[in-house]
């Protein structure tokens, strides 16, 4: 069996499986119709706002003159403790799902920022 598949007018080589298990993710995390979806929405709303949060108050921090490793840490603490005040002083209650996804978003900001130089 072939497994490798050139991808046509651009010269690039896929892996047919790849494509399988991208596509298999995808329908999983889409969840169907009924919303019955793997990942809930306020669990990704978590994630990308820790995210967006970590990302901003790295880059300010580091307009401000921080050197990288002061602007990861300061932004990271200051993140975190945000999440953790919302979710112990905010309309719902406290929820580790929602702690979890915040500290992932962070983690994965924290990967992008570590993975480009800015």
């Amino acid at each position: 069996m072939k497994t490798r598949v050139k991808w046509p007018n651009c010269g690039m080589i896929v892996r047919p499986q790849m494509l399988a298990l991208i596509a298999t993710l995808m329908l999983l995390l889409s969840g169907s119709a009924r919303g019955d979806n793997i990942i809930p929405t306020d669990k990704v709303a978590h994630f990308g706002t820790a995210f967006a949060i970590q990302t901003v108050g790295y880059g300010a921090l580091r307009f401000k003159g921080f050197d990288r490793t002061d602007s990861i840490v300061l932004s990271a603490l200051a993140t975190f403790g945000l999440g953790v005040c919302w979710e112990a002083f905010g309309p719902t209650p406290v929820s580790r799902g929602d702690i979890l996804a915040n500290t992932l978003g962070q983690a994965a900001a924290i990967t992008t920022v570590l993975s480009f130089d800015f």
